[in-house]
Order: structure tokens, then sequence, then C-alpha cells
């Protein structure tokens, strides 16, 4: 695969900072199955520097959006009340990183690890509550946000109504399914029925939804979110999504106190069969991701085995346990599985009753 060069990036930062750039170290985070993530320590006309090189890998992205999306997120959220990384420039088709989208954000000092985070101790009980509980506010404050005053409407389209945003997801999504999946997955046809007859409408406000969000997505420094990452699926619709795509983030504590924070913080009440929902709803979208776009990657040239393994060995998990619900009540159904469900640090605390 090919893979960004110290003195690359060094011309290429120079010419955009329009000064002289000197690579200290380079290195590509990883899993980054959907983008390609480049930490770059620097220094810049003598002066110590980080920059991020975000681009789209070969063969595409892992996401439907495309990267000017993510950047416009960034643009648009830089000098809000929600923390990003300051976005310096976008750019595609030119003679850098084989003309693939990208784009260069500076570094905020901090870590998407939390030291402490899995101690077994008084410490990091408390430390896991803390956590969850900041995660919540901030994701509270986003939804919270005045999307169209920061002109977010120009270009992600809303639902028409609160209570047509999860109609509206539901559509938009279906439609890249059937369109780009690699096979019939007539189990997920089933699955698709039974979810559209379950659809919510009690979403009580139109919000700024993150999509991917969680630890290992945010950076943290002092027990404090300072900036949020990876936009990738940033989308307008109903901030239950988030709550649901946290990535286990939630389940470091007990799971339905983190729901009522939340609820505290936002202002709205999140109703069990709307959050039961997007819970199932988030596996769909995470399936689609590995087989349309993951697996549809691999397909176009990007040579990373983790491409067809998640796009054709995840994606029948993600199938099985779907398939496993049909028929149920919803919430009934979300009950059962939310046991088997384990954060990526914790097992999951009580589901909310």
């Amino acid at each position: 695969m090919p893979e960004l060069q110290p003195g690359a990036v060094a011309a290429y930062l120079s010419r955009g900072l329009g000064a002289s750039v000197a690579i200290r170290t380079l290195r590509q985070t990883f899993p980054g199955a959907s983008r390609e993530t480049w930490l770059v320590d620097a220094e810049v006309s003598g002066r110590p520097e980080g920059f991020v090189v975000r681009v789209d890998c070969p063969g595409g992205p892992g996401v439907p959006q495309d990267m000017k999306h993510e950047w416009k997120v960034y643009e648009r959220l830089w000098n809000t009340e929600i923390p990003v990384a300051e976005p310096l420039w976008y750019a595609d088709s030119i003679d850098f990183a084989e003309g693939r989208p990208h784009m260069v954000r500076r570094l905020v000092d901090g870590s998407t690890h939390i030291a402490g985070l899995t101690d077994q101790t008084d410490e990091g009980k408390r430390l896991r509550r803390a956590v969850v509980f900041e995660h919540v506010e901030k994701l509270a404050a986003l939804h919270r946000m005045d999307w169209r005053a920061h002109g977010f409407g120009d270009f992600i389209d809303a639902p028409a109504t609160p209570a047509r945003s999860l109609r509206t997801e539901f559509d938009i999504w279906k439609k890249l399914w059937v369109a780009g999946r690699s096979e019939p997955f007539p189990l997920i046809t089933e699955v698709l029925y039974w979810l559209e007859e379950n659809l919510p409408t009690d979403t009580p406000m139109i919000s700024l939804v993150k999509g991917n969000n969680g630890v290992g997505e945010e950076i943290w420094r002092g027990g404090k979110i300072v900036a949020m990452s990876d936009w990738e699926l940033a989308s307008l619709g109903d901030g239950a999504l988030d709550l649901a795509f946290s990535q286990g983030t939630l389940a470091l504590d007990n799971f339905g106190d983190a729901i009522t924070h939340y609820e505290q913080c936002v202002g709205h009440e999140v109703s069990p069969h709307r959050l039961a929902f997007c819970m199932f709803w988030i596996m769909f979208k995470a399936l689609c991701c590995l087989n349309v776009y993951m697996l549809g990657g691999w397909l176009r040239g990007n040579p990373r085995l983790n491409r067809p393994a998640f796009g054709l060995v995840s994606v029948k998990a993600y199938e099985r346990r779907l398939a496993g619900c049909l028929g149920k009540d919803l919430v009934d159904a979300w009950r059962e599985i939310a046991g088997d469900q384990v954060s990526t640090y914790a097992r999951f605390g009580e589901s909310r009753k």
C-alpha cells in the first residue's frame, strides 16, 4: 500500500504553511479502517508543531461520505463550543498522496488513551464514571447546538421534521445498502422490514449527529475531551444514534445512569423504544459500511486484508445477531442481547429499565 514519506510530507506542509517544515516523526494511526490518519511531529521555522494529515484510502473510504464532507464539519465546528482540532486546509486531485482527497489539521495535545481506565480499583471505577459523564455531556452539547446557525444545512440534508428523523435515516441507508451489497442477504432484508415496522416517531429535535464516537475516537487531556475527532459519519437527525454508536463507552459505568445524565444535559427524555431502535440500527449501519465500503474498497484496489475480513466475516456476525431478533418486541429484543454486548473496556452495566 502506498505510504506517505517524510520528505514528501515536509515539502507539502512547507508549501501549505509558507514556512520551512522539518519532520521529526511521521506515523500512521491504527486501525484507521475508514480513512488513513497520519500524525506529524515537526519543526516549523525551528518551532515544534504537530499536524494531522487525514487521507482517503486507496480504493476509497470505508464510509459513504466523501472527505470534503468531513472537512466541512471541522470547518464549521471550529470556534464553536464543540472542541475540535483547528482545520487548516483540504485538497484533492493534486500531486500529493497519489492525488487522494485529504485534509490537514493541527495536532491537539492529548491522547485517545486514558491511563487507568481499566484498573479494577475504586479509583478506576470513579474514573470510568467520570469518563462516561464527560462523554455524554459533550454529546448533549453537540445535540443542543444550533446547527442551522453554523451552516450545516448548507451541505447536509436535514429531515423535514423531527418526527421523520429516523425515517429519513432509514431511507438513506437502505438505498445505499441495496445499491452496493455484495450479495442478496435475504435475512437482512427481513431485518429491514422488522426495523421499518418499528420506526420511532418521537424524536424531539433534529441534531447534528457525530456518528462514530467514544473512547478511542476523541482526544482526552486531564479527564476532559479537548477535541472530538473522526466526523466521517456526521449527519442531521436523531442524537440517540450517537448514544448507540459510542462503541461501549457508555457501558464503562452503569448504562442507565449514563442515559439519565444525558437526558438531564440535553433537556429531553430518550424513550426505551427509540434507544432500542437506534441500537439495532447502528448494527445495520456497521454491517452496511463493512460490506459495501470496506469490502468494496478492497475490490477497488485497497490491499489491506482487514477489509475483506471485515466485509465478509464481521458482516456475518452482525447478520446472525440481527436475524435472531426478528419478530420480537424491539425493546425486549434489545434487553436480551444487551448483556452479551461487551465494551472495549468493560462489560455493560445494567440495561436501562
